[in-house]
């Protein structure tokens, strides 16, 4: 009995310390990523002289790595979990410095597409890593700090950009990309450095659709459609339609940061205490009732605060995370995460374009209807989702 204990305590030292070096690796990460998008649009004007159909370029191509997650990810299979971890973080790393030698718009997309390649693969390994080194009973609250702390590690970037503003007219840009390189990949040593428990054998083939987590895969690309259409066209209706000036969304993208890593981890523990079926319902259930608003209310700072409620919101997006954590083998996780980010970048491509077009043809209030008719959607399906959940566990 006594040998029981002590292997129970090993146990939960070991994944408290797994926990800890994901989430540095994590902080890293994010704070890389601050620092690169916290210059990118002075960067490609005042250096590239980027327009603006190449901008659209430069961002359509920025989203095709993550079409391609769930083939990019079976070289995966040849590597453990943290190790791949940290091949993933290295190659952000490496796209991350290579704005460094972003001197034309050629340049430009081969940084930004080794870039996303990255983070991109980065992200289902990190969840399946939760997953496997979580009790189920607190999975939802540990996505939830590692969320917390991205946040905080963004909102960290964001000051040290303003900061850099306020020091030089013109920031060094080679500097904060090579900065920003540098934190990606302490990041990715960190992780790749630390043996994890449940991580995938040698040769586990990592690209898999199964039928059984279907309900994983709908979820994954409502939670996509609705999540495009706020990062879209939240923030372009506030500029287009109320002249909302860029020190204003800066501030309301300052107070989203802020809001996150207070709100995350309090979000987390209500998914592990309500359990997904109540925590989704919740969450549409209010998301629909702001896109509506985002349809109808004319006062500015009224949507001010309903852009920043929506932000904080997608916090409740772990649910769907921890949804697959429930219904599939511990070896399907990683396959089945990188499965999912492909088809919620099916959203992330046709929902831009789509709305797009709606906005032009009918006007703003048809976007934001249309995202409010997919909340509802969503809420419904969710409505039943501990019945798919018992379903898909009796297929096992």
């Amino acid at each position: 009995m006594i040998q029981l204990a002590d292997t129970d305590a090993d146990v939960r030292r070991m994944r408290k310390a797994a926990f800890r070096f994901l989430m540095g690796a994590t902080v890293s990460l994010e704070f890389g990523m601050g620092l690169q998008r916290g210059v990118f649009n002075n960067f490609v004007v005042e250096i590239l002289g980027i327009q603006p159909g190449q901008l659209g370029l430069v961002q359509g191509i920025r989203e095709i790595p993550g079409l391609l997650t769930a083939p990019l990810a079976i070289v995966s299979g040849y590597f453990r979990e943290n190790v791949w971890a940290g091949v993933c973080l290295g190659i952000t790393a490496l796209g991350l410095f290579c704005h460094v030698f972003a001197s034309n718009f050629a340049l430009l997309i081969v940084a930004t597409l080794v870039l996303s390649v990255g983070f991109h693969l980065f992200y289902p390994v990190q969840q399946s890593i939760v997953m496997k080194n979580s009790l189920r009973e607190e999975r939802a609250t540990h996505m939830g700090l590692l969320n917390s702390g991205g946040a905080a590690a963004s909102l960290a970037a964001f000051f040290v950009v303003i900061g850099l503003a306020k020091v030089t007219q013109r920031p060094n840009y080679g500097l904060v990309h090579a900065i920003a390189a540098a934190s990606a990949l302490v990041g990715g040593l960190l992780v790749a450095a630390r043996r994890l428990e449940g991580t995938v054998a040698p040769g586990k083939t990592a690209m898999n659709f199964d039928r059984r987590y279907m309900s994983y895969y709908v979820l994954s690309f409502l939670g996509g459609s609705r999540r495009h259409i706020t990062m879209t066209f939240a923030g372009y209706l506030l500029v287009r339609t109320f002249g909302t000036p860029v020190s204003t969304m800066v501030l309301l993208s300052a107070i989203s940061s802020l809001v996150a890593i207070f709100t995350r981890p309090l979000i987390g523990r209500a998914i592990d205490r309500w359990g997904e079926q109540r925590s989704l319902v919740f969450s549409y259930a209010i998301v629909s009732v702001l896109f509506a608003s985002y349809a109808f209310v004319k006062a500015p700072l009224l949507l001010y605060a309903i852009y920043v409620l929506d932000q904080g919101l997608q916090g409740f997006d772990v649910a769907i995370t921890t949804h697959l954590g429930k219904i599939a083998r511990s070896e399907a996780l990683s396959p089945a995460y990188a499965m999912g980010s492909t088809i919620n970048h099916i959203s992330g491509v046709s929902v831009p374009m789509i709305g797009g077009y709606l906005w032009d043809l009918a006007g703003a209030p048809v976007v934001f209807l249309s995202g409010a008719g997919i909340a509802l959607a969503s809420l419904i399906y969710s409505v039943t989702l501990e019945r798919r959940e018992s379903l898909a566990r009796q297929a096992l």
